[in-house]
């Protein structure tokens, strides 16, 4: 049709307006700022070349897509669905509920990102290494994207929101990225993805360890001022290096009386850990059991169904109990860092147990095989394995007071007593004598 001014009931128009069709699309409007013919033909040229130029990159991204598919056999996942499709996916191990909220909530984060700074990528197969390193870059920035988020609190049940504030720690970050990156490997077939668009970006180098051992000053502090909420869980986490939840979800049928063991399914790593009972650990949960309403399901069930219903409030009731009892500094701020983060809670007795265990001379190799972290340093010089009669053997060298167990304080009187033995010998008569001699197997 070519540029025309139109014919209207007050005469022609004084604008020019240009009408044509592109790759089936038909594209009319009125040429801007044209005061002349001529002006308004190059005005509608220009369209028709960027129409084209856009015709043409539609119809390259439709080949790709399209090739992209058919070689992969993949096709489009949303990202808003692509978290929950992936948990269908078999894997090692399946994470508990916990763990399966909290990457959610890391996924949902990725996805506001997404969908506030590149609305138009909606599929999984559409994120490029780009949008995955703005993302990354941002979160090492800035923190989270998404600062306000919903928990249930420790002392009330209702949900409440709470503005996150701060960088977050290289730890954080590098599991945020972790998390990213097992979606997308999951999902790779099924969304036809060719390169997953984290996998490529380096991780920052991790940051040293928070949390702090107790010093035996503190254990002494726990042990005289703990109550019945905090009394079994640090007798329990000193003596077994157990984390939070698992010492929360104890059951009887794990603690074996009869051969002094504990045999657990870490909640964290899924895997087994064998513990030999110290006597006064045992002593202190047959206590327990001899007052347990219901002996066959978990040992502490008024910790285990504040812990599977709202774990922050399991957190909660330690530090307020470390801080206002016992007068123990919880968190410090670290440097180039503007959150505190916690350096003593009851995941510190593992440290604590760590601690000790190195302190009195027992290997790193059975420490490991007790605690049940396997890092590839602690592996390197030592053994995976360790027999549970050495792991026995070994505890046994630990300070009474790591058991945080009143116990009568025994003093050692072998010299004193042999002395004035050696010095009754002469009067003993020969039936003192020879029951000496039996005594001593002579």
């Amino acid at each position: 049709m070519g540029v025309a001014k139109r014919k209207t009931n007050a005469g022609m128009t004084a604008e020019y307006h240009y009408a044509f069709s592109q790759n089936g699309t038909r594209y009319r409007g009125v040429c801007e700022g044209c005061t002349s013919k001529r002006q308004a033909e190059e005005y509608e040229k220009a369209l028709k070349d960027k129409a084209k130029v856009a015709a043409s990159q539609k119809n390259v991204r439709v080949l790709v897509e399209h090739f992209r598919d058919v070689l992969t056999g993949g096709e489009a996942i949303a990202l808003s669905e692509a978290y929950e499709l992936s948990l269908a996916k078999p894997r090692k191990r399946m994470p508990s509920d916990e763990l399966i909220r909290t990457k959610r909530s890391y996924w949902l984060d990725f996805v506001a990102f997404m969908s506030s700074n590149y609305p138009d990528i909606i599929n999984l197969a559409d994120v490029a290494f780009k949008h995955a390193e703005a993302y990354i870059q941002y979160l090492r920035q800035n923190g989270r994207f998404n600062k306000t988020v919903s928990y249930t609190g420790p002392v009330i049940t209702k949900t409440r929101e709470y503005q996150m504030k701060g960088a977050l720690s290289a730890k954080t970050v590098n599991t945020y990225q972790q998390v990213l990156t097992e979606v997308f490997q999951l999902l790779a077939r099924d969304a036809g993805i060719v390169d997953n668009p984290f996998a490529a970006i380096p991780k920052l180098e991790r940051e040293s360890e928070t949390r702090e051992a107790f010093s035996e000053k503190e254990l002494i502090a726990i042990r005289d001022h703990a109550d019945n909420f905090t009394r079994p869980l640090f007798i329990i986490a000193v003596a077994t290096a157990l984390r939070e939840g698992d010492i929360c979800t104890l059951k009887w049928s794990e603690i074996d009386f009869k051969n002094d063991i504990i045999v657990k399914r870490m909640r964290k790593t899924g895997g087994f850990v064998e513990i030999p009972m110290m006597p006064p650990l045992k002593a202190y949960l047959q206590e327990l059991k001899s007052l347990a309403e219901d002996s066959e399901n978990y040992v502490l069930p008024d910790h285990a169904a504040m812990y599977l219903s709202n774990s922050t409030g399991v957190s909660y009731r330690i530090k307020q109990f470390l801080e206002n009892k016992c007068n123990i500094q919880t968190t410090k701020v670290p440097p180039n860092r503007s959150r505190a983060v916690s350096v003593k809670d009851l995941h510190s007795c593992r440290h604590t147990f760590c601690y000790y265990a190195g302190l009195y001379g027992i290997p790193l190799t059975i420490v490991q095989s007790i605690v049940g972290h396997m890092t590839p340093e602690m592996t390197k010089h030592y053994s995976a394995h360790a027999s549970i009669e050495a792991k026995r053997e070994k505890m046994k060298q630990l300070p009474a007071f790591l058991t945080l167990v009143d116990s009568p304080v025994e003093t050692d009187h072998s010299a004193q007593d042999r002395q004035q033995i050696i010095q009754a010998l002469p009067a003993a008569t020969s039936e003192q004598l020879q029951a000496i001699k039996r005594i001593l197997n002579c």
